[in-house]
C-alpha cells in the first residue's frame, strides 16, 4: 500500500469509527462515510462493500496487531503472561470503543454484528497458541480442538458483552479474575502462576 492509500485508509478508518460511535453503523451510508472521510464515494468501495464491513475490517486490524504483539512465538512457560496480556489489551480496545461494541454485540445488531468478527479473532488467537505449541488442550481430534477453540472464543465474547453493560470505569482486573474462575483449569491464566 502506498502512502496515499495509507492516508485514505486512515481517513476512512477514523471516519467509520467516529460515525459508529455516534450511532448505529447500519444507519451510515457510503455517501455519508465518504463525506466524513473527505473522499469520493467510489473510494469507499475500494476498501469495503459497506460501512459495516469497513468497521469490522478496521477493528479486526487493531485486534490482529494485538495478537501479533502478544502471541506470536510464545514459549509454553510464557503462555500465562501472553494470554493475560492479550486479553487485557483486547478488553482495553473494547472499552475504548465501547459504544461501537455495545451496539455490535447486542442481540439487535443484525447485519452490523461484531460477534462473528470477534469470534474469528479469538479462535485465530487460540489456534495460533495451539499451532505453535504454546498451549495444549485436551482434544482427542481436530473436531474436539475446534470445539474447544469455539467454546473459549464465544464464551469470552459473551462475558465481554455483559461486562460492557457496566458503567465506566470498568474494572479490567475484576473481569480477568472472573474469567479465570470460569475457564477450564488447563487454560493458562493468572491462577496458573
Amino acid at each position: 500500500m502506498d502512502a496515499r492509500q495509507e492516508k485514505t485508509l486512515a481517513s476512512l478508518s477514523a471516519a467509520v469509527q467516529d460515525l459508529a460511535t455516534a450511532g448505529p453503523i447500519t444507519e451510515v451510508t457510503v455517501s455519508g462515510l465518504a463525506a466524513a472521510a473527505g473522499v469520493h464515494r467510489s473510494t469507499v468501495y475500494t476498501y469495503a462493500s459497506s460501512p459495516a464491513e469497513l468497521l469490522r475490517r478496521v477493528l479486526r486490524a487493531d485486534l490482529d496487531e494485538l495478537r501479533a504483539s502478544y502471541l506470536v512465538d510464545v514459549a509454553p512457560e510464557d503462555a500465562v503472561a501472553a494470554v493475560s496480556g492479550v486479553t487485557r489489551a483486547v478488553l482495553q480496545h473494547v472499552d475504548a470503543h465501547d459504544a461501537i461494541y455495545r451496539r455490535g454485540l447486542g442481540a439487535e445488531s443484525g447485519d452490523a454484528s461484531l460477534h462473528a468478527m470477534l469470534s474469528e479473532h479469538f479462535q485465530g488467537s487460540i489456534e495460533l497458541l495451539l499451532d505453535q505449541r504454546s498451549v495444549s488442550v485436551p482434544a482427542a481430534d481436530d473436531i474436539d480442538r475446534r470445539t474447544i477453540e469455539r467454546y473459549l472464543a464465544d464464551g469470552i465474547i459473551g462475558a465481554i458483552d455483559v461486562w460492557l453493560s457496566r458503567p465506566r470505569p470498568r474494572d479490567v482486573d475484576a473481569f480477568l479474575a472472573l474469567v479465570a474462575r470460569l475457564t477450564p483449569s488447563w487454560w493458562p491464566d493468572e491462577r496458573s502462576t
